[in-house]
């Protein structure tokens, strides 16, 4: 057999990625399944930044529902992302700040979501191999008309992608071997989804 014809046999040779969108969608979500705004804002992420950065995609504890979209490690510590995406849409926080309301229609699950998604890794972290490293959590628009002012909703900032960019960029106290340690432990203990 010719050396051409063992590569095109081989199935180890180029593997292939499927990506395949599950569950049931939320009703009270406008926009259920969010995979396009991960999809996208991970592009984006890794244009940007390459290897500089440590990502995580698509992620869970083990034991709890729900995905942690996207996970960056950097030298300020751990950002958990949560991709959003409501084009033509205006994206506001409710007087309280507690939930969004987008075009004028209230959504509590949004803000619980991020918040369980935050406490849990949050005390993944904390069991890990630098427990004091930051957990730092905020929304990212990929899509969506936000106010130009800063918006918080739930204690948790709602960023654009440029806002993203920019916070990953930021220097801070962890080098480069903890940043690589902290992302080792955080792929090995959490399940892809």
């Amino acid at each position: 057999m010719s050396r051409r014809n063992v590569r095109s046999v081989d199935p180890l040779s180029r593997p292939r990625l499927t990506v395949v969108a599950g569950g049931a969608p939320d009703e009270s979500d406008p926009q259920p399944l969010h995979a396009d705004a991960t999809d996208a804002l991970a592009k984006t992420l890794i244009d940007a930044f390459g290897d500089r950065v440590l990502f995580l995609f698509h992620r869970r504890i083990p034991g709890q529902t729900g995905d942690l979209p996207v996970i960056a490690v950097t030298s300020t510590g751990v950002h958990l992302i949560e991709p959003r995406s409501y084009p033509g849409k205006k994206v506001r926080a409710s007087r309280d700040g507690s939930t969004f309301v987008i075009d004028g229609v209230r959504h509590t699950r949004i803000a619980e979501q991020a918040l369980e998604h935050a406490e849990a890794l949050q005390a993944a972290v904390q069991i890990g191999p630098l427990p004091e490293a930051t957990v730092d959590t905020h929304y990212c628009f990929v899509e969506g008309e936000l106010p130009l002012r800063p918006l918080e909703v739930g204690g948790v900032r709602v960023l654009s992608v440029r806002g993203t960019l920019r916070c990953l960029r930021a220097k801070g106290p962890l080098d480069e071997r903890e940043i690589e340690t902290l992302h080792r432990d955080l792929s090995r203990r959490l399940v892809r989804t």
